[in-house]
């Protein structure tokens, strides 16, 4: 995977996350005023978390791979083989 497709994939997952924490913060501060601030990340990071494993990731790489006229699959082969030191790195 090449620079420019991790700086992608970043700026995707971003795109994904930075709304769910501006969600989740608004809702504590209308739903539950004086939460303490350590269980208001408790609990927003147990919502974004599994929001950026099984959902923005896949999906940003799809697209990614889509735009690159490649299958999920070996988009991550290719980013495999290049965390291994194989023949692309």
């Amino acid at each position: 995977m090449t620079w420019r497709d991790q700086a992608l994939k970043n700026f995707g997952v971003w795109l994904a996350v930075y709304p769910a924490v501006l969600i989740s913060s608004y809702l504590f501060s209308w739903l539950a005023p004086g939460v303490p601030l350590w269980l208001e990340i408790l609990i927003s990071t147990a919502f974004t978390v599994p929001l950026i494993s099984y959902v923005a990731v896949p999906w940003v790489e799809k697209r990614l791979a889509h735009a690159k006229g490649e299958s999920a699959a070996e988009l991550k082969r290719e980013e495999a083989e290049q965390a291994e030191g194989g023949r692309d790195a």
